[in-house]
Order: C-alpha cells, then structure tokens, then sequence
C-alpha cells in the first residue's frame, strides 16, 4: 500500500490542470488547494454567472497564473468537441486532467444525443473528453489522468440496461455509472501502458456537494437527509485532498489503473478487474462517442 506524501512536499507549480466540474463542491475545493500549490488551473463549468465568480474566488489563492475558465454542457457531445477545439487552440500541453463532474436525476431523461443524462454526463463525458485531449496530454512530460468514481460503485453490469434502458432508477443509475468510470480507468491504462501518461480513479468519501440539489419528488428526500447529518458528510475542502494527492503526488509517477480513497490506494468490487466486461463496455462506449461525433459533423 502507497504511503502519503505530506501535502507540504507535492510540487505541481507550473503545471496545466484542468478540471470539470469545478464551480461547485469537490471540484471547487480541488481547483482551490491545486491553485494554491501553484498550477494553473483551467476551469470548466456550466453556468456562466456561477463559474465567473467562482474563477474569481478561485483565483485570490492562486500562487501562480490565474486560472482559466470555459464553459460547456458535457451532457451534449457537441458542446465537449468544441470544448476541447477550444483547448487546443489554447494549450500546447495539459499535465493533469481531472474528470470530476458528475449529476443525478430522479427520472430518466434523454440528452439531445439520445443518450441517457447520468451516462451521458458521468461516464460518455469522460470518455469524450479524455479521447479528444490525449495529443495534449501527451505532449506533457508525465500526463495524469483522474476520473471520480465512488466506493458506492455497482458490483454489476447488464450491458441491456446500461443506460436504463429496460428499468431505471435514479441510485441505479448513478452507481452502474461509477463502475464505468472505473471500468474505463482500468482499460484506459491498459490501453496507454508504454506512454507516458498514467491513468487513475479516486472516490472523496461522501462528500457535501451539490450533487442531487437538482432532484425533485420522493428521490430529492435521500439526498436532502443526507445533507442534514452533520457527521455523516465531509465537507469539499477535506474530500478534496484525495484528487490533489493523487494529481500531484510523486509517490505515484509511473502508477496507474489504481482506486485510491483517504489518499489511499483502496479495492474495488470483483467485476473491476475482469478485463474482459472493460474491454466491452470500452468498445460499447466508442462507438456511441464516434456516432455522435459522425452525426455532429454532419450538421455543422
């Protein structure tokens, strides 16, 4: 088991760091402590009034440059290719690239790409994304990438229903999604073995967050209860040390396909580690990237 470098010795000035996600909750409180340390920040959010003050806040700690903001929907796969058209023209390299939005909705709804909204945006979304950067992430010395997961991960999952086709409920949905991005991390390493980019997943513990404030009806009340246990949820700032430890740490130059909680690498359900299930769920996934991404060339 890793050992934790104390935060005083992780180095990450200079750095190009990139966040989704990050005007609220853990991402705010993660571009905060890596903007402290000296990174510059790239902030993506979705809600322009919001992510403008929150790029303010973000940058009165900031040690070094100020960080950077761009605003995307990464529910809509159109808006996540100019999103990173809009990078590139930006970067010639991004170090570290943090997958941290995440949602919940109470029913099943369908984005504009026929996609259902929590795969869309918790696992399609990261899987985009990082596709669409990996020149840029190549093109640092030693590229990291880190998607949030949960240890409240499903320990199962029905290809049939993976996007609630045949039943859905809003729990359900929310953890087969973090599997995915566990799935995705493994294979994506696997898939990157040799290169200089390491890939890794991290859950922050129940977090406070704003996750599930957009829910209504009889699913609104577990998060709503949740939220009013003072003990029960840690607050962003303490959660958020896990995503810079393992951004930032040189504990962990050259580890990768690895779970980490309480900056601790940690296991996960048995299904994780069946390449097999990875394999299929990462060919399921590129091909509903590439038929949105054929279909959104065709109406631009």
């Amino acid at each position: 088991m890793l050992s934790a470098v104390p935060e005083s010795e992780m180095s990450i000035s200079g750095k190009t760091v990139l966040i989704t996600g990050a005007t609220s909750g853990l991402g705010l409180a993660t571009a905060m402590l890596l903007a402290e340390r000296g990174a510059e920040v790239v902030m993506v959010g979705r809600d322009r009034t919001r992510a403008n003050f929150m790029r303010t806040e973000v940058a009165k700690c900031a040690a070094g440059n100020a960080p950077i903001l761009f605003l995307a929907d990464l529910s809509s796969q159109a808006e996540i290719h100019r999103l990173a058209e809009r990078l590139h023209g930006c970067f010639s390299r991004i170090d570290i690239l943090i997958n941290n939005a995440a949602a919940v909705f109470a029913e099943r709804e369908v984005t504009p790409d026929g996609l259902e909204k929590t795969f869309a945006v918790n696992h399609l979304a990261p899987f985009a994304l990082t596709h669409l950067l990996l020149d840029l992430l190549r093109a640092a010395p030693a590229g990291r990438i880190l998607t949030a997961s949960s240890e409240f991960h499903s320990g199962e999952l029905d290809f049939s229903n993976l996007q609630g086709e045949r039943q859905y409920n809003w729990w359900g949905a929310y953890k087969r999604s973090k599997l995915c991005n566990i799935l995705f991390t493994c294979e994506l390493s696997r898939r990157l073995a040799g290169s200089t980019i390491t890939a890794n997943c991290f859950s922050p513990g129940p977090t406070l967050t704003r996750l599930g404030d957009n829910m209504w009806g009889p699913p609104a009340a577990v998060p709503w209860l949740l939220k009013r246990i003072p003990t029960l949820l840690a607050f962003p700032e303490g959660a958020a040390r896990t995503p810079v430890y393992v951004a930032s740490s040189p504990d962990l130059d050259g580890v990768t396909g690895r779970f980490f909680m309480r900056r601790r690498e940690a296991r996960t359900k048995q299904i994780t580690y069946d390449n097999s299930v990875a394999a299929r769920l990462w060919n399921m996934s590129q091909t509903l990237y590439e038929s949105r991404a054929s279909a959104g060339s065709r109406t631009e």
